[in-house]
C-alpha cells in the first residue's frame, strides 16, 4: 500500500483588482517576490520551507471577496520562502509600495481555479474551520486539495 504525502496550503485574501495586476505582472516579467506582513506564517515557515525543498512548491490559495460572501477562485505557486521574527521593509515591484512582513515569497504562477470553492470545502490544517472571517488575522492553513 503505498501512502499519499499530505501538503500544507495557504489561504489568502485578494482584491480581484490586486490578482489581475500581479498576473500581468509576471506575464511580463516572471516570478517575484511578495511580501505578508502576517507574523502567523512563523508558525508553519519551517514546514513550508521542507515542502519546498521536496516538492518545489507550496500553494497559496486567494479568496476573492464579494460583498458578504466570496469564494476561492485562484491558486498560486509559490517557490521561495523567507521569514522574518522582527518584520523588515519590503519593496513590492508590482504595487510600488514600501511596508513592513514577516515573509517574503517567490511567486511563479496564479492561475484561475476551474470552479471557485467556499472557504469551507477546505480541511484546515490547524484544527480552525476555515472561515473568511479568520483572514483578517492572517492566514489560513489547509491541506492542499490538489496533488
Amino acid at each position: 500500500m503505498s501512502e499519499i504525502p499530505v501538503y500544507l496550503a495557504l489561504i489568502e485574501s485578494a482584491s480581484l483588482k490586486g490578482v489581475e495586476r500581479r498576473r500581468r505582472y509576471l506575464f511580463e516579467h516572471g516570478p517575484h517576490e511578495l511580501g505578508w506582513s502576517y507574523a502567523n506564517i512563523l508558525d508553519v515557515g519551517g514546514r513550508l520551507l521542507r515542502q519546498i525543498a521536496g516538492r518545489g512548491f507550496f500553494r497559496l490559495f486567494l479568496y476573492v471577496p464579494r460583498g458578504d460572501s466570496g469564494s476561492v477562485s485562484f491558486r498560486t505557486r509559490i517557490t521561495g520562502l523567507t521569514t522574518y521574527r522582527k518584520p523588515v521593509i519590503f519593496n513590492d515591484p508590482v504595487e510600488r509600495k514600501r511596508y513592513l512582513v514577516h515573509s517574503r515569497m517567490m511567486i511563479s504562477a496564479i492561475e484561475p481555479l476551474e470552479r471557485p470553492m467556499s472557504i469551507d470545502s477546505f480541511r484546515s490544517a490547524d484544527r480552525r474551520k476555515p472561515d473568511a472571517r479568520h483572514l483578517k488575522l492572517g492566514f489560513l492553513f489547509v491541506v492542499d486539495p490538489e496533488p
